[in-house]
């Protein structure tokens, strides 16, 4: 945090996140919130972040039990920082895991 924290103080950032399913499950709505409040605390001390970008597993991993999440989840962790940061978020949706041979 205190690189990103200076590194923001020094320069516009765009944040790059990837969120993913692991063993099934998404992350958590509070492991979103405090994603969330780590991209204010680096605003709250100064730092810029021109835009955040959320995305998923966007080629099959080398790890089974990682997959991507849907749009709609990726859609909403956009909407979650989005609401809690003021900030700009962008999405980009992953693998369509149903067309996987």
């Amino acid at each position: 945090m205190d690189n990103l924290t200076e590194a923001a103080r020094a320069r516009d950032l765009i944040i790059q996140s990837m969120f993913m399913r692991i063993a099934g499950n998404p992350p958590s709505i509070e492991e979103q919130q405090a994603y969330c409040h780590r991209l204010n605390e680096i605003v709250a001390a100064g730092g810029r972040i021109k835009r955040v970008q959320v995305y998923t597993v966007a080629r099959l991993p080398a790890e089974a039990n990682v997959m991507p999440l849907s749009d709609a989840e990726v859609d909403a962790i956009v909407h979650q920082v989005r609401t809690r940061t003021a900030l700009a978020a962008e999405a980009f949706h992953g693998l369509d895991v149903t067309n996987v041979d």
